[in-house]
């Protein structure tokens, strides 16, 4: 056992090399988790006859981090995220709205999106730059679905 927290200790800086080589700058703590139990399991597994300890630890550590990454990159894409009254499922951008304003019979015509958007810059008063931060999508992306929205409003008024 003091052989392994040796190992550890000694090869800190081999995980820090490998989350600064990641560009990994949240959770760091986590990470830092996950490669010493690679690094104890590159231990287990290691095999003298096939070369250099600290190049297999290196690569274990590092493959070990970054399915870590990407197991927690999937889980982000399904959680949901809930602020004040509205719902956003981000896998498939489903929005569920609860609107304080009673609106008129065109309101209906709109799609969820639509509604969405129009719900956050006239009744929330959310600028785009702010409802684009806030939902962390393209400031460009919702100036252009402002447009379109405003647009296909003109063409149900008129």
């Amino acid at each position: 056992m003091q052989d392994v927290e040796q190992l550890i200790f000694e090869n800190e800086t081999l995980i820090k090399k490998v989350i600064f080589n990641l560009k990994i700058y949240r959770d760091i703590d986590e990470y830092m988790q996950v490669g010493r139990i690679a690094l104890w399991q590159a231990l287990q597994k290691f095999d003298e006859t096939k070369g250099d300890f600290a190049m297999f630890a290196y690569m274990s550590v590092k493959y070990a981090i970054i399915r870590a990454l990407s197991k927690a990159n999937h889980v982000s894409e399904h959680e949901l995220a809930v602020e004040e009254d509205v719902m956003i499922n981000n896998s498939q951008q489903h929005h569920f709205i609860t609107s304080n304003m009673e609106w008129p019979e065109w309101f209906e015509e709109l799609n969820k999106d639509e509604q969405f958007l129009l719900i956050a810059l006239y009744e929330k008063e959310l600028s785009v730059k702010e409802f684009a931060d806030k939902y962390r999508l393209n400031y460009e992306t919702i100036k252009k679905r402002r447009q379109r929205l405003l647009s296909k409003l003109r063409g149900l008024l008129t």
